[in-house]
C-alpha cells in the first residue's frame, strides 16, 4: 500500500512539473497577416460619372477602413505596452518567469491599418463630362519570434495604387476627384535575446480638377504608385 501511494505521488509531481513548464515556457510565435483592396482583374474602389449633355450634376463617395491586429501573448490592446512607440519596445511588460534570471517569454504584435477615401463629383450645363477613378490598396506581414535565443525574423510589403481621368468638352462644365488613403503597418516580437521592431507607412493624396466654358475641351489623367518592402532577420 505505501509502494502504491509513493508511485501515485511521484506521478502527479512529475504531472504538476509538466504543468508548470508549460505555463513558465511559452513556445515560438508565428504571425501571418493580409489585406487587399482591389486586384488585378478589378480594381478594390472605383467611381464612374459621367454626364451627357443636358442640365445635371453628379456625385459619389467611399470610405473604407481596415483593422487587423495580431497579439501573443495576450488578446487585448495594447500588450503589454504599445508597439507604436518604436524601439522602447524593449521595455515591454513581461508575463510569468522562466529560469534563466531574465524573462525567457516570448511576445509578439502585428497591426495593420487602412483608411482609404475615395470622392468624385461633376456638374454641367449642355457639357459632356466624364470621371473615372480607381484605387487598389494591399498589405502583407510575415513574423516569426523564435523560443528563447531563437533567431527572430519580419517582412513587410505595403504597396498603393492609385489613378484619376477626367474629360469635358461641348458646353460649361467640370468635375473634379480626390483619393486619400493612410496606410501603416507595425511589427515588434521580443524573446530573451532581445527585441525587433518594424514600421511601415504610406499617406497619399490625390486630386483632379477640370473646369471650362462652352466650345472648350479639357482632359487630365494622374496616376500613383507607392510600394515599400522591409526584411529583418535578428539571429
Amino acid at each position: 500500500m505505501t509502494k502504491k501511494i509513493a508511485i501515485f505521488m511521484t506521478v502527479l509531481l512529475m504531472a504538476c512539473s509538466v504543468t508548470m513548464a508549460q505555463e513558465i515556457l511559452p513556445g515560438s510565435v508565428y504571425q501571418n497577416q493580409t489585406f487587399s483592396v482591389g486586384d488585378i482583374a478589378s480594381p478594390g474602389m472605383g467611381i464612374v460619372l459621367a454626364l451627357t449633355h443636358g442640365d445635371a450634376c453628379a456625385s459619389a463617395q467611399q470610405n473604407l477602413y481596415i483593422d487587423n491586429i495580431q497579439s501573443s501573448p495576450c488578446n487585448a490592446t495594447p500588450c503589454g505596452k504599445s508597439f507604436s512607440s518604436g524601439p522602447s519596445f524593449v521595455s515591454i511588460q513581461r508575463y510569468g518567469q522562466g529560469s534563466c534570471g531574465e524573462s525567457c517569454d516570448v511576445e509578439a504584435k502585428q497591426t495593420q491599418d487602412a483608411d482609404l477615401v475615395q470622392d468624385a463629383s461633376a456638374n454641367g450645363k449642355c457639357a459632356i463630362v466624364n470621371i473615372n477613378t480607381f484605387m487598389d490598396a494591399g498589405g502583407y506581414q510575415d513574423q516569426f519570434i523564435g523560443f528563447s535565443t531563437d533567431p527572430k525574423s519580419q517582412v513587410q510589403n505595403l504597396g498603393l495604387a492609385a489613378q484619376q481621368v477626367l474629360a469635358r468638352s461641348d458646353g460649361p462644365g467640370g468635375g473634379d476627384a480626390t483619393n486619400s488613403a493612410c496606410l501603416e503597418q507595425t511589427q515588434a516580437g521580443s524573446n530573451a535575446a532581445g527585441s525587433a521592431y518594424e514600421s511601415s507607412g504610406i499617406d497619399a493624396l490625390q486630386t483632379s480638377e477640370t473646369h471650362g466654358s462652352a466650345n472648350s475641351t479639357t482632359a487630365l489623367a494622374t496616376t500613383l504608385v507607392a510600394n515599400t518592402t522591409q526584411n529583418q532577420i535578428v539571429y
